[in-house]
């Protein structure tokens, strides 16, 4: 029993009740719900428990994907949670991923009734969806004059906010935030990244790998490619889905692509690009269009969608996952009031949230991520984040990228 629906419902009664529900049930299985007529008549007649049954799935992993996608829809309607206190002796800001963002935010709220009784003050927040863009939080620090007109932690994935020269890069250099981590190593999935910021600014509290996605239906006699430079290749040309919507993957990709090999990697990306969808489209996708990708790169998140009997088939590239970093930056002259607050993020709890809800590995040594230990990482690295303007590269790799766009 869930807060949302029964077991015994109708496929009906849970799709009129949470339209959101309908894109998963069509992208496994059913595909006779994408049409309002079939919807009534064929799922007015199948209990949730018997459709389940019909197709030999797990009632209760694909039971949690509705719910977690029925409450990113009451998320994004509720558009995040701000307190603001007076009182308070210090300011969050930021954005949290979607499928994370309501159990991050129920354990943040427990937190700070802690952190008020032990600093005798109360913390302001305002943490949104991620999916709602992170626009107003980079206007606010773009037209800030110093320190003191901006917020005292910020916490987001991708790198536009943090290392823009107009936006927080300009503070940073000015020796603003230090990094208040608590841990002495990182989890052992990252070996070899080197994720400690070297000049000790930024904390990374997990991050968001990209697969990829193959629709075996669509290869035509072609290798299952394997690695970035297999998608790469003129014969995946029109072949491929990318995250376009989502900027801090899809942004992520194209650094480190540019970064490990060049701008004609980025200019193959654009010629090979089919579509640009979200993630859940192009599970979707499988069973409603003409036109679909053989490869989609999403976060790993949405193979959480996939069941067997599809033609789809994760992939986890043998020559490593990119990874978008989910980066804090906290205030140094309020390490005192900030270092429990980037704790609280660093705690097993928290790990155990983000892996398990959001498929995000945490960078605390004490998670087991569950991620085999072949599947590896590929980090753009401190080095090449400090030497190089990383937003005027980003504007390099999309001029690149939409000149091969929709080329044959």
């Amino acid at each position: 029993m869930n807060d949302y629906f029964k077991l015994t419902d109708t496929l009906y009664v849970i799709t009129e009740k949470y339209p959101e529900t309908v894109a998963i049930f069509v992208a496994n299985g059913f595909p006779q719900l994408e049409n309002p007529g079939m919807r009534k008549a064929m799922g007015d007649a199948i209990t949730f428990e018997m459709a389940m049954k019909s197709k030999k799935k797990n009632a209760n992993i694909f039971k949690e994907i509705l719910i977690e996608a029925i409450k990113q829809r009451k998320d994004l309607a509720e558009d995040g949670i701000t307190v603001d206190d007076s009182t308070a002796m210090c300011d969050v800001a930021g954005v949290l991923p979607c499928p994370v963002k309501i159990p991050l935010l129920e354990g943040f709220q427990e937190f700070s009734k802690e952190y008020s009784k032990k600093h005798n003050s109360s913390i302001n927040y305002r943490l949104k969806s991620a999916s709602g863009g992170i626009g107003w939080l980079e206007d606010e620090v773009r037209i800030a004059k110093s320190e003191n007109d901006i917020p005292d932690l910020f916490i987001s994935a991708g790198f536009e906010l943090f290392f823009d020269e107009e936006l927080i890069g300009r503070f940073r250099d000015k020796d603003v935030f230090s990094d208040m981590s608590g841990l002495d190593n990182f989890n052992s999935c990252f070996d070899g990244l080197d994720l400690k910021d070297p000049r000790g600014n930024y904390s990374i509290l997990a991050g968001v790998p990209a697969i990829f996605l193959v629709n075996k239906d669509e290869l035509n006699g072609r290798k299952k490619p394997t690695t970035w430079d297999d998608i790469l290749s003129p014969e995946f040309e029109n072949s491929l889905s990318l995250p376009v919507e989502d900027l801090d993957l899809f942004n992520a990709v194209l650094l480190t692509l540019y970064k490990n090999k060049g701008a004609d990697a980025i200019k193959a990306l654009g010629r090979n690009l089919l579509s640009s969808m979200h993630p859940a489209q192009m599970v979707k996708s499988s069973k409603k269009s003409e036109d679909k990708p053989a490869i989609t790169v999403l976060p790993w998140f949405f193979t959480k969608m996939v069941f067997p009997g599809t033609p789809l088939e994760v992939v986890w590239p043998t020559d490593g996952s990119i990874l978008s970093p989910v980066f804090i930056a906290a205030k140094s002259k309020k390490e005192d009031e900030l270092a429990d607050i980037v704790h609280f993020f660093e705690t097993e709890t928290v790990g155990e949230i983000l892996r398990d809800k959001g498929y995000f590995p945490s960078v605390n040594p004490d998670i087991d991520n569950k991620i085999p230990k072949e599947n590896t990482f590929q980090f753009l690295g401190w080095d090449y984040i400090y030497n190089n303007d990383i937003t005027k590269v980003i504007e390099t790799c999309m001029e690149l990228f939409n000149s091969t766009v929709g080329v044959l």
